[in-house]
């Protein structure tokens, strides 16, 4: 056998961790599916089960490739992506014009959150520009409020 500790994602819910024995319970109960995402204790990626090759008979096969998967779907359109990281994105490069800029900050760090939970969703780059982009242009704009406040003479 593997021995390996697992977390499992299914019905919305984290598992774990679950021995190997406990995982294929779980898959053969029906309650973990050939779709839903595992990974080990040691890992920070979650994978399809049905990518598993421990798991193979015990749960449906994945998809070979899914929309949300495949690179080049992804580049021509905002398939498996965060709504969340798809408009911080487009407000961290308005952030520029300086008043979108909080608003870059706050949809950047609720797409993190986002992405957190939902690991098959992808934009993490999307958010990450935002909280950057957002975070120095609301400090200008900060700055641009204290200097008309006539803070800085």
């Amino acid at each position: 056998m593997w021995w390996m500790t697992w977390f499992a994602r299914t019905e919305g819910k984290v598992l774990g961790p679950l021995s190997d024995a406990q995982l294929l319970s779980l898959a053969d109960a029906g309650r973990l599916k050939g779709t839903n995402f595992v990974r080990r204790e040691e890992s920070s990626e979650w994978v399809v089960a049905g990518q598993i090759p421990e798991l193979v008979g015990h749960v449906e096969p994945a998809p070979a490739r899914s929309d949300g998967n495949d690179r080049m779907m992804r580049v021509l359109l905002p398939v498996g992506r965060s709504g969340l990281a798809i408009a911080a994105g487009y407000l961290g490069l308005f952030a520029i014009v300086i008043l979108p800029a909080p608003f870059a900050l706050l949809f950047g760090i609720l797409a993190i959150r986002d992405l957190r939970r939902h690991p098959e969703k992808h934009g993490m780059g999307r958010a990450i520009f935002a909280i950057v982009m957002g975070s120095l242009f609301s400090l200008l704009l900060l700055f641009i409020i204290l200097s008309g406040a006539g803070l800085f003479k």
